[in-house]
């Protein structure tokens, strides 16, 4: 077994293999998204935002009161979040055009590094044995990770730190 795969060396390259997966995608969303795209969805999730804030304010003023104007305008609102939100799983879905490319660059990475694709182990990594890649403090003791786990976390951390800094979330901020 080599020793590339054991702590802290496996750690560490998967770690640096999850920023450059996670900047790679980043730059390709940034790339074949459009800003205008990008913005048009922020300002639709705000506006829902705002929009169910006030809707919520207004059904429990109108229970509170008994006012029945003031309950057809919060179901009005509902109406309009509900349309909003509609245009806002629309344009989300354009940005999946996307995912094609970044998968398939997953799947390349992921070969190098494991060895294996789709259960298909094609050669023998110098990344994978027996122990596992990383350790975290954990509830009554040590949580140990697989490379899957690992990975997974480092890449879910990286991404959101990308996606924050290049302005890919869609959410509010």
């Amino acid at each position: 077994m080599s020793s590339l795969a054991q702590p802290p060396i496996v750690t560490l390259v998967v770690m640096f293999v999850s920023v450059v997966m996670s900047l790679s995608s980043s730059l390709i969303n940034r790339r074949f998204v459009p800003k205008e795209h990008r913005q048009k969805l922020k300002d639709i999730q705000r506006k829902v935002a705002a929009l169910t804030k006030e809707k919520t304010e207004n059904m429990k003023l109108a229970k509170s009161t008994d006012d029945k104007k003031l309950l057809k305008k919060a179901q009005k609102q509902e109406k309009q979040i509900l349309q909003l939100q509609s245009q806002s799983l629309s344009l989300s879905s354009k940005q999946f055009r996307v995912l094609p490319i970044t998968i398939s660059l997953f799947y390349i990475v992921w070969l190098l590094l494991t060895g294996s694709i789709l259960g298909f182990n094609l050669f023998e990594s110098p990344f994978m044995g027996p122990y596992p890649v990383a350790y975290l403090p954990w509830f009554g003791g040590v949580m140990q990770l697989s490379l899957f786990y690992w990975y997974l976390i480092c890449s879910f951390l990286f991404g959101t730190i990308f996606s924050r800094i290049f302005g890919l979330t869609g959410g509010t901020d």
